[in-house]
Order: structure tokens, then sequence, then C-alpha cells
């Protein structure tokens, strides 16, 4: 019976699964959830709204910046059922006309001129991309248009009283459905441009971001303290002042953080401010109003062109990035073809050593013993300048045993042709794990090196060391070459010469100087420093493992144009 009971669960869970499946696929319940959903959030708003602070304004807005043309039916008959029924209550007082011309939903009034600015103006050139002067330009228009609705509607009303249109009441309405709109599409245009993640990646994101400690921090105290003050304040130059001072902590958010801190920033300033106004058209009313436009509209144009800037800035960062990915690239790819070359030379030299050995061995009895023994002699010299020519192209320790391998014996061997005491050390760990790229620069820069120090002054011993590391998630390689003084001088500069240019043809080095070398190791996110004493030089180098994936970039924007993303 158990067993029976677990089974009817498992069919009642899959069944509820697919029916909330089905419900949000459906078109018409989506539309529906749209009315109700816009219903309920424009009556939370409603009571809070009034001429000197249209929240709802900006709700409906951002709804229609927000959703897709397919919804704005819905959006217009969610807005239409809550105005009808409001109005419905003041038929008596304002006659049937105004309660008509009243119910009349502002979106509706407002969707040509948002169409205009999303299709003409290109008000979103792409999903995470939004031209700013036309977001400005479509709150400018749409406040406008609503202002002009209101009047109209005024006119309409029943009233013994002649209707007369006052400039302060126009510019009252206009300011209050501006600074409404400020208040809610910055935030909702924040969520737009948001990735796309789970519910519970964004709460993780935000309770990490800077922007949330910061304003936990600085700007929610400061307001509090600023509320306390204008509350206890009692003249009208005070009011003013502390309303003042309260964008101060937002500008400062915004010179760090960009558009999104203006938009958070100057919507609780908002809120704070408006909610302890009265409604009401008055001059010092007003004054608040266009001070707080002015405030809000130059904050959020400062965040955007700051955000473009910092945005430029990582974009030029990431070319860098890639300029040296590709540098890099370039080298290993030339590593690739000397290695490639070197065992071509290789199988070549044995091949032709193989087919003279073979020619000579046929016509040795018709060939003087001496004359035979100088051809054998040359066919060992030829091998020989093969085979050295394939070691300092790409040796053979570092194909078959690895990078330790090639700085122990190829370097060792060749010093000791020389007649230089050599050394060599391993620390560390992961130098395995580095790149390809990374153990090429390590050997041709240990070869160069070796060459450098050779060239300045007569040494006994050369020493070279090699750690490996991994610091704050990145690989790393410290090189260490050494050289030691020689007790007994050398003073000719014409063997040290040779010797030097020999040393460099077995090694197949270029003869690169510091600033060479020092830029070479740039290329791996690193640096270079010389040592010179009496009796020692050392020369000391820190590469990382650059060989990271890089970020996507974002698409560059037309010079004049200012965008937030």
């Amino acid at each position: 019976m158990q067993v029976k009971h677990d089974w009817y669960a498992v069919i009642s869970s899959s069944g509820v699964a697919e029916m909330l499946k089905s419900i949000t696929e459906n078109k018409w319940l989506r539309q529906i959830a749209v009315v109700v959903g816009y219903a309920i959030a424009y009556k939370l708003l409603r009571p809070y709204s009034g001429g000197i602070w249209t929240v709802t304004a900006g709700l409906r807005l951002s709804c229609m910046l927000l959703f897709p043309y397919r919804y704005w039916p819905a959006l217009i008959l969610g807005e239409a059922v809550p105005l009808a029924y409001n109005n419905y209550q003041c038929l008596n007082q304002f006659g049937l006309a105004w309660v008509i011309a009243s119910s009349i939903p502002p979106m509706l009034i407002a969707a040509p001129i948002v169409w205009w600015c999303r299709r003409k103006l290109s008000l979103f050139p792409s999903k995470r991309l939004i031209r700013v002067k036309a977001l400005l330009i479509c709150i400018v228009l749409v406040s406008s248009a609503w202002t002009i609705s209101i009047f109209g509607e005024a006119a309409t009303a029943i009233s013994q009283v002649p209707f007369h249109i006052h400039k302060l009441d126009v510019v009252y309405n206009f300011l209050g459905k501006y600074v409404g709109i400020l208040t809610i599409v910055p935030l909702a245009l924040a969520y737009k441009l948001q990735k796309p993640a789970a519910w519970t990646t964004r709460l993780n994101q935000w309770t990490k971001s800077r922007l949330t400690l910061d304003t936990v921090l600085l700007l929610l105290p400061t307001l509090a303290v600023l509320i306390w003050m204008n509350h206890s304040a009692s003249s009208i130059d005070a009011h003013q002042v502390i309303r003042m001072a309260m964008f101060l902590p937002v500008a400062w958010l915004t010179s760090r953080h960009g558009w999104r801190a203006a938009a958070l920033g100057t919507a609780m300033v908002m809120t704070c401010i408006f909610l302890s106004l009265e409604s009401r058209p008055d001059p010092n009313l007003i004054e608040i109003q266009a001070f707080i436009a002015f405030a809000a509209t130059c904050l959020f144009a400062l965040g955007a062109r700051i955000t473009a800037q910092n945005a430029a800035e990582e974009q030029e960062r990431l070319d860098a990035k890639a300029a040296v990915k590709l540098a890099q690239q370039g080298l290993y790819t030339c590593e690739v073809r000397m290695r490639q070359t070197a065992q071509a030379l290789e199988q070549i030299g044995g091949a032709l050593q193989l087919t003279q050995t073979r020619l000579l061995n046929r016509f040795k009895h018709m060939l003087p013993m001496t004359e035979g023994q100088t051809y054998y002699k040359q066919v060992a010299a030829t091998q020989g300048q093969v085979y050295r020519l394939a070691e300092s192209m790409h040796p053979m320790a570092w194909r078959e045993r690895g990078l330790p391998a090639a700085l122990r014996e190829t370097i060792a061997r060749t010093l000791d042709e020389t007649g230089l005491a050599y050394r060599f050390e391993l620390k560390g760990r992961g130098l395995s794990q580095l790149s390809p790229s990374v153990h090429a620069a390590i050997y041709r820069l240990a070869c160069e090196a070796v060459v450098y120090i050779c060239e300045q002054q007569a040494w006994s011993t050369i020493a070279i060391s090699l750690r490996g590391g991994f610091t704050n998630g990145q690989r790393w390689a410290a090189l260490r070459v050494e050289g030691f003084a020689n007790r007994v001088d050398i003073n000719d500069p014409v063997y040290k010469k040779c010797e030097s240019q020999q040393l460099a043809s077995k090694l197949g080095t270029n003869g690169f100087g510091i600033g060479a070398m020092r830029d070479h190791v740039r290329l791996y996110d690193g640096e270079l420093h010389v040592r010179t004493q009496q009796d020692k030089i050392q020369i000391t180098s820190l590469m990382h493992d650059a060989n990271r994936p890089l970020r996507e970039s974002l698409p560059a924007s037309p010079a004049r144009e200012l965008y937030i993303r």
C-alpha cells in the first residue's frame, strides 16, 4: 500500500508540474497575468503618487520599455480598469465627460511616442544597450503629452468657475511626471540590462557587489542623518540646504559606480524628499521639483558617461590583452616551426650520412686510403654541423624530456665546451602545468641571459635557478641566471667576442640586450631585474602564465553617442 501511495504522489507531482508549464506557455493566461499584475502595482503606488511626484508615470513608462509590444494591450487594459473605477466615484462631482476623458489610459496616449523612440530613434540598439539621448527625449515627450492630457481632462469637468491654465500649474505637473519617471525608469532599465541568471545567483551577486556595500555603509546612514536634520530644522533655507546635501553621497557613488549608482541613489533621495512634502502647486515646491529634476538628470547623464568611460577603458585593456595574446601565440608558433625544422634537419642529416656512407663504401676500392679517410671525416663533420644546427634551433632534450632537461643538459653541454662551470637548480611545483608558450619563453630567456652574461666579462661559473608556483589562482615561474667572476682575468677582447659568438650560435640566440629581454618578459605579465656587483651579475625574471581565455568584449559604441549597458 505504501508503494502504491508513493506512485500516486509521483503522478500527482508530475501532473502539477505539467499543469504549471501549460499555464506559463498559454499566451492568453500570460496576458491576463500582465493585466492583473499591472493593476495591482498601480493600486499600490497610487496613494503615494501626486502632482508633485507622479510615481505612477514612472511605472507606466517602465512597463512600456520593458515589455514587448504584444503585451501593451494588456498593460493598457490593466491601467484602464483601476482608472475607470476611481473616476466613476467622481461622476456626480465632475460629470460624465470628465469621467470618460479621465478614464483614457495615459499609457494609450504615450504608446505612439514610445514606439517612435524605440523604432525611429533606436532607443534599444541591442538587448544590452540603451541610447541615452533617445531615452531622455522619450521621457520629455511622454511627460509633456501626459501634462497636456491632464489639462484637456480638466477642461471637460463640470465647474462653475471658468477654466484657466496657469504657467505654474503646467510646470508643476510636467516636473511631477518628469521626476516620477526618473524615480523608477532607471531602476527598471538596470533590471533589463542584467544578464540572464537564476534569482539566487542574482541575489548573491547583489549582496556581494561593491555598490551594495557602499550604499549600505554610506548612503543609507547619510540619508538617515539628513532626514532627521530636515525634520528638526525649522527654517526654509535649512530645508533647502539639507535637500541639496542629500545628493552629495549619490554623486560620490555615481563617480565610483556609474549610472546604476545614480539610478539607485536618486530614487532613494527623491522618495525621502517627496514623501515629506505636501502635493500642491506652490512656487517653493516648483523650485524643489526643478532642482531635483536637474540634479537627477545630471547625475544620470554623468553616471552614463562614467560607465561609458569605464567600458572604453575595459575595452582598451581587453584589446591590449588580445594583442599580448597574439604576440604570445606568434612566438609559440615560431617555436613549433623551429621544432619541426630541427626534427626535419635531423632526419635529413641521418639520411645524408647514410647515403654518403653507402657511396663511399661502394667506391672505396677505387679511392686511395688517405683520400677515403678524408671523405669519411667530411661526412662526419657534415653530420655534426647538421646536428648542432638542429640542437640550436630546438634541443632534443627539450623535445624528449621537457624544459628542465633542456636547461640541465643542453646549456650545460654548451658551456662545458666553452670551458665554463655550470649549475642548475629546480625548485617549487607546477612547472609542468605551465603552458608550452611559457616553457618556450623560459628557455629562450635563459639562453639569451647566459649569452648576455658571458659577453660582459670573463666568468668562471654560470648558475641557473628555476622556481614555479601558484598564487591567487595564477601560475608563475621565476628564472634567475647568475654569473660568478673568474679570478684569472682574460683581457683579450677578440677572444672573448669569438667565444660569445660561438656560444650564441650553439644556443640559438639573437643577442638580445636587457631592453629586449625585458620586453620579452612583459609579454607574459612579468618583470626583469639586473643586479651587477664586482664579481657577480644576476638577471632575475618573473613570468605569469597568461594562457587564460579572454572575456567576451563589448561592442564598441559610436564615438559621439552615449550609451548605457
